[in-house]
């Protein structure tokens, strides 16, 4: 994603646009919902809340962990993995996504918000979590993570965690909610056993974009290693799957949860 406005006003605009799903699920005076006053609004931001999507480094997309990205070979035969994340559940269409997945051979990492894994939001998270797929973190209320103080953000992610637990899970990885986090937020992250990570590639589902761009915007993209947004909130994006996992299987790409990727790319790293 490119833009000439100012960096905090990409992150605004971001957030504008993804309103409705943190609408949801967004609680008191703090959370991150569109035009609340959560902070200074011309703070510095990270670099996904600001560009849509990260380099394959591993300052931007796995901030603070110990795999050198810089180190892999790309023309390795084990680094042709996709990690494929889907954000923003549990919601009714992460069954249909569990079906194509298992269509195709494909598995993938899902990002659950805390506070949805309730009512009819258990027994879809329980499903993922039993599929052979992997669960994450994103957050309990889905807020902008650096407008939190750090007693908030830490609150928010143990939350999560207790929500996860009762359903198995004690996620290894936390996708911050907007791409939004700071030092803060990775270290209380790593506290509670979870590594940060954003994505390489921004599928745009969260635009209400139709499937056949959301399909052609991540396969031109796909490469060793990255690492895909979607949000399983969005019907187009259930359309765009088949598409898109069909394309990278042509191409020579597995798909894999970030476990499975994480172990590809360690195992691709040169002298």
């Amino acid at each position: 994603m490119t833009s000439r406005c100012p960096p905090h006003r990409l992150a605004l605009s971001r957030r504008a646009a993804l309103a409705g799903s943190a609408a949801l699920v967004a609680v008191g005076p703090r959370a991150a919902v569109a035009g609340s006053a959560t902070g200074p609004v011309d703070k510095p931001r990270s670099f996904a809340a600001t560009h849509g999507s990260v380099p394959f480094d591993t300052r931007h997309l796995i901030p603070g962990a110990s795999l050198d990205l810089a180190r892999i070979n790309p023309a390795a035969a084990g680094a042709r993995v996709v990690a494929l994340t889907i954000d923003d559940g549990p919601d009714a269409n992460d069954r249909r996504i569990l079906d194509l997945l298992k269509q195709h051979e494909a598995r993938a990492t899902f990002f659950c918000i805390g506070r949805k894994i309730a009512g009819a939001g258990v027994p879809i998270a329980k499903a993922i979590a039993e599929s052979g797929n992997e669960v994450g973190s994103h957050s309990h209320t889905h807020p902008m993570m650096s407008d939190l103080s750090a007693t908030e953000q830490e609150r928010n992610l143990s939350r999560a965690n207790a929500a996860l637990a009762a359903i198995g899970v004690r996620p290894r990885w936390f996708r911050p909610p907007f791409g939004d986090f700071d030092d803060t937020t990775t270290g209380l992250a790593t506290a509670q056993g979870m590594q940060t990570v954003l994505w390489t590639i921004d599928s745009q589902d969260w635009k209400n974009t139709p499937a056949a761009t959301i399909a052609a915007r991540v396969t031109d993209r796909l490469a060793p290693g990255a690492v895909v947004l979607m949000h399983s909130t969005k019907a187009e994006t259930v359309k765009a799957l088949p598409t898109i996992l069909e394309a990278g299987h042509r191409k020579g790409f597995r798909f894999v949860t970030l476990t499975d990727w994480w172990a590809a790319m360690t195992a691709a790293r040169s002298a």
